[in-house]
Parts: C-alpha cells; structure tokens; sequence
C-alpha cells in the first residue's frame, strides 16, 4: 500500500526507519505530521509535536505547525538547538480552568544563549479559560533570546500570555511583533529569574491587549507586566513600545492597567498607547522605576496619570497626554494665573479685576475697539475662599498678539477640579476693531465654536467637562486675526475659577498684551505724567489740582511727585471722584515759594482683595 511523508509519496515499498531519518535531517523543516499528529481539534497531539519539537531542535531544523487546531494536554518545549519556529495553525491547551501549565516554551534555559531566533506567527489560546489563580498558566515562554524576531499573532485565555525570560544568562536585543493578546491576567510578562539574568533593550510593536467583558471581573489585569523572582535581576531597561492597544474592561471592584512595573527599571517608553475600558492609570509602579515615558494618543479621559504604591521608592517618570488637544506640544508657556486669587484686586468697592488679563462680558455691547472691550474690572465677580466666583456672563482672558501665531492652547482649573464654564474668544483686526462674525476666525480642537451677536464673540458650543473629552482647548486662530482675548466665561451657570494658563508653539513667543494704552486692562497700577506750575506759596498755605486718571475710584491708593530740587513743600494725593485725583502742596517753610512749572507724576494702585 502507499505511504506518506509529508507531502512525499512512496509508491509499491515499505519506508524504513533509516530512509524516514534520513530524508527528515534532509529536509529544512520538521512537521508533527511527521510523528501521527493530527491537528484536527480533537486528538491529543502533544506527544507528536514534541517528537517534532526534539527532532527540529537535534537536525538545527525549523519546526512547522501546519494549519489546523493542535490540542495538547501538557506542554511542549522546542530547544535552542532549533533555528525557530513557523506556525499556520495554532496550539490548543485542553486543560481545566485551574490547571496550569506552560504550554509553549521556546529556547533552552539556564546560561544557554538562544540567539539568532526566527518564531514566526505564533498562535496559543487555551480551550478552557482560565481562572487566573496561578502564574504557573503561561501560554508561550521565550528564554534566553538575543538578536531575534518572535512575531505573536494569538495567546488567549491565560494567566500569563506570553513571558519573556531572563534565565540564567539575557533576554535582550530582540524584537516582538505583538498581535493579539486576549483575556490574560498578564498579556505581556518581562521576567527575570536570577540575579546573573537581565531582561534589557527589546523593542515592541503593535498589540492589541484586550479583555472581554465578564472574565474574571474581580480580579486586577495588566496589559505589560516587569517583573522578577525574589533577589533576581531588577534593572529591566529600554523597552521601548510602538502603538500598543490596551482595553482591559476596567469593571469595579478591579483595576485594568497597561504597565505594571515591580521593578527598578528605567526607560520603559511606550508610543502613541491607545487606552479604551481601562482605568485612568498608564501605568502602576510599586518599586523603584524611572525614566519611564507613558504618551497616551487616545483615552476615555484627560486624568492619565501614573500611580505609585505604598512601596515605591523613585518617581521621575512622566506621562504624555496627546489625545484632542495636543497641549503637551504647545510648550511654551505664554501667559500664568496660577491663583486667580491672590492675582485679583478691587477696580471698585462694586468691581473686581485680575493681575495679567482682562475682564470679559458676554453682555450686549455697542463697544467696538480692543481697548473698549477689555474691561480692568466689572461687577457680578466675588472673591471665595480660593478662587474667584464669576457670573455666567462674566469671564477672564488673556489678550495676546496673533499677528503671526496663530495657535493656541488654554487650560483652567475649576476650584475642586471641577468641570465647567466655556472657551471665548474674541477676535481684532491690526487696527484693535473688533471682527465680527468672519469664517474660519477661530477654530477649537474639542467643540464647535458658535458666534454671539450680542457680545461681538465666539463661544464653545457646549461646557468643558472631562466626560466630553474638551476641558483642554486648542485654539487656532484666523489669517486675518491680528489680536484675540482667549479666555473662559460661565455660560451655563457660576463657576469658581482658580487658575488659568496660555500655552503657544514653541517657535513663536507673541506678546500678552496688559497694562497698556491699548489694552488699560489687568493692573493694579494707574500712572499719569503732566505738568504743574505752582502758584506762589506763603508759609503754611496749600495749592490743589485736579488731574484725570482713567480708571481710578475712590478707595484707591494715590501717590505723587514733583520734579523738584525744593524741600519746602510736601505733597498730598486723594482720588476723590472717578477718574479724578486730587493732588495737594502745602508749603512747610517759614518762607513764601514760588517755584517754576515742573513735571508731576500721579500714581493710583488698587487695593488688594482681603
């Protein structure tokens, strides 16, 4: 009867078992084929692949998994003496959901180096999955590998789905092409198991880690874990990760985080993460860890952060948030309310103003210049214990010059970290006229920009809150836009504002515009310069003048001088009325003085807010 070997037909003779050897040390590849297995998804195949394994590892040949379903019941190993591994079809584990195993390990362990490794499309699930009880469930193990290529295209149902193992010698120089890796506790294990063993410069990309909804939802899952048996290696470093996908399906009471750091590595950067049903946690670290870098290209909220057990002992690791509204690439810090509270002061015993920007209104106006639309203070503002309470048509911004740059990016802070209030702009031409209404004046990263009539501004179309994913704000602005306030208002209610910040592209550094003839707005100093020419004073007699300094109230603080050499006169200084001050000289001598016209400065400060 015909035989078969592999794809070789022997027709009208028997096959000896030297031949079969022969033509199997002959060939570049070892099937389990080779040794009965079937593939079929029903027969146990675990002793046929491992015949298979032990052959390719003995000839220096590749091992091929061809196409079909390979159930094993146990592990199989495949030695460093194997060039490597190309799978079609995919190992199955068949056992219970809480019975361990190892079902994949590749490479040799102890001090051997596993270089030079091709596994190509690796595929290991579990037919039962498991309850995550032991670390002893892995799916793949790869040891000792250096300057090698393992592309991962399938481990599921595993408490560990694939380890990388430090053993008695590295795990390093090699790159993983990750695919997907489903409902693991641990989808990616960087492990270390002796203190001569080291786990360092492997490059990751791709991976899709993700959960289904219900596997064990009480229990905390990780996408990439670091770490290592007691008094084993622990300066795992450079890992370096491009595009992971982690959606871990964070369901109270667990935790579903991309990294878990137990170790005092450094430099594990990941790039462009994507972050979907996990906690607002890029990555735990519960050792000594630094320099690691976290950038975050999409998630379900703006609070990323990095959270630090009770045994860590370093920190200086960062996380990047990139995802609608890039601020971290506008770098260069433009304009600084850190606390709008000790910035503010009283315009008038009615009125409140901040130090470094304007006062806005969303009020119906008739005013159209950039002078007459940037308020020093105005009413339905109150001081709080930490911020400042501002009514919904009330609003602080910065003024700055965008005659070149163009784009822009604002963040505030509600008292408590609470959301609310709206991003306003308003946009001038070169001559400080107010633009009213021009397309593509402004543009936002998180919301649709609306026009206001009645105010002569552009408004967000709907309140900044971290739900929506728009309490950060990049603003671009128009060609034609020469001078914008960007700030925030209430809109839809009181908020308590407690500080605010413009940020602007590193190459441009515009001018924030306060405290000047076109723009009177956002100080506390009031300053005017004329003339004075005394009359002629006898002792003890006083002369008045009345000088106008836009802005000032009664309450404010007043100061003049006199540009004199002359000792024998004293000044007195008084707001009296708005916009006017009174300034008295009163001569002091024993002698009549009659001095000549002279500069005067006037001074006006306002008060402070108790």
């Amino acid at each position: 009867m015909a035989a078969r070997i592999d794809d070789l037909m022997v027709l009208g003779q028997n096959i000896s078992k030297t031949d079969l050897a022969k033509y199997l040390r002959d060939r570049e590849a070892v099937l389990p084929r080779d040794f009965g297995g079937l593939g079929d998804g029903a027969a146990n195949d675990r002793v046929a692949i491992q015949a298979c394994f032990d052959r390719a590892a003995a000839d220096g040949k590749f091992a091929v998994i061809p196409p079909g379903t390979w159930n094993v019941d146990a592990g199989v190993t495949l030695g460093g003496g194997a060039r490597g591994l190309i799978m079609q079809g995919v190992i199955q584990y068949t056992g219970a959901t809480n019975a361990p195993a190892t079902v994949l390990t590749l490479g040799d362990g102890g001090t051997t180096r596993n270089g030079e490794k091709l596994y190509l499309n690796l595929q290991v699930t579990r037919q039962i999955q498991s309850d995550w009880a032991s670390e002893a469930d892995i799916g793949i193990l790869a040891r000792n590998l250096d300057s090698s290529l393992l592309d991962l295209r399938l481990v599921s149902g595993f408490t560990i789905g694939l380890r990388t193992l430090g053993d008695g010698r590295g795990f390093e120089d090699t790159t993983l092409i990750l695919g997907r890796i489903l409902n693991n506790r641990y989808g990616l294990d960087a492990h270390c198991a002796t203190a001569t063993a080291w786990n360092t410069s492997i490059r990751y990309y791709g991976g899709h880690f993700a959960c289904a909804t219900g596997i064990n939802p009480t229990l905390d899952r990780f996408g990439v874990r670091f770490s290592r048996q007691a008094g084993a290696y622990n300066n795992h470093n450079r890992h370096i990760f491009d595009g992971p996908n982690f959606e871990l399906r964070q369901l109270d009471p667990n935790v579903a985080i991309p990294f878990l750091n137990e170790t005092g590595g450094t430099a594990i950067i990941a790039r462009g993460m994507r972050m979907e049903a996990c906690s607002p946690i890029a990555a735990r670290h519960t050792g000594a860890a630094t320099d690691c870098e976290y950038e975050i290209a999409w998630a379900q909220t703006y609070a990323i952060g990095i959270d630090y057990t009770a045994t860590a002992t370093r920190a200086g690791n960062a996380v990047y948030n990139r995802h609608r509204a890039p601020a971290s690439r506008l770098t260069r810090l433009l304009a600084n309310l850190p606390n709008l509270r000790a910035a503010a002061f009283r315009q008038s015993n009615t009125e409140i103003g901040v130090e470094g920007a304007c006062i806005i209104a969303t009020s119906t106006t008739t005013e159209t210049t950039m002078a007459a639309l940037s308020w020093n203070g105005l009413d339905g503002i109150a001081a709080t214990g930490r911020g400042l309470l501002l009514n919904a048509n009330r609003g602080v911004a910065f003024v700055v010059q965008t005659t070149h740059a163009k784009e822009f990016a604002l963040a505030h802070w509600l008292v408590g970290g609470a959301d609310g209030g709206r991003l306003c702009v308003r946009c001038f031409d070169g001559a400080g006229t107010v633009r009213e209404n021009q397309p593509q004046d402004v543009l936002a990263s998180g919301t649709t920009v609306q026009w206001d009539t009645p105010s002569k501004s552009w408004q967000a179309g709907a309140v900044m809150q971290d739900s929506s994913l728009n309490r950060r704000q990049t603003v671009r602005l128009g060609a034609g836009v020469a001078f914008a306030q960007i700030g925030i208002i209430g809109f839809d209610g009181q908020i308590e504002l407690e500080a605010l910040r413009l940020y602007g592209l590193p190459e441009d550094a515009p001018a924030v515009l306060y405290g000047c003839p076109s723009v009177p707005a956002g100080t506390r100093t009031l300053a005017l310069e004329t003339n004075w020419d005394l009359p002629s004073l006898g002792p003890g007699a006083t002369a008045n003048v009345d000088v106008t300094v836009p802005g000032a109230r009664r309450g404010d603080f007043a100061d003049a001088s006199l540009d004199t050499s002359s000792i024998a006169f004293v000044l007195d200084c008084h707001v009296w009325s708005n916009n006017s001050v009174r300034v008295t000289a009163r001569n002091v001598s024993a002698s009549t003085v009659d001095l000549a016209a002279a500069p005067l400065a006037v001074q006006v400060t306002k008060r402070r807010i108790s």
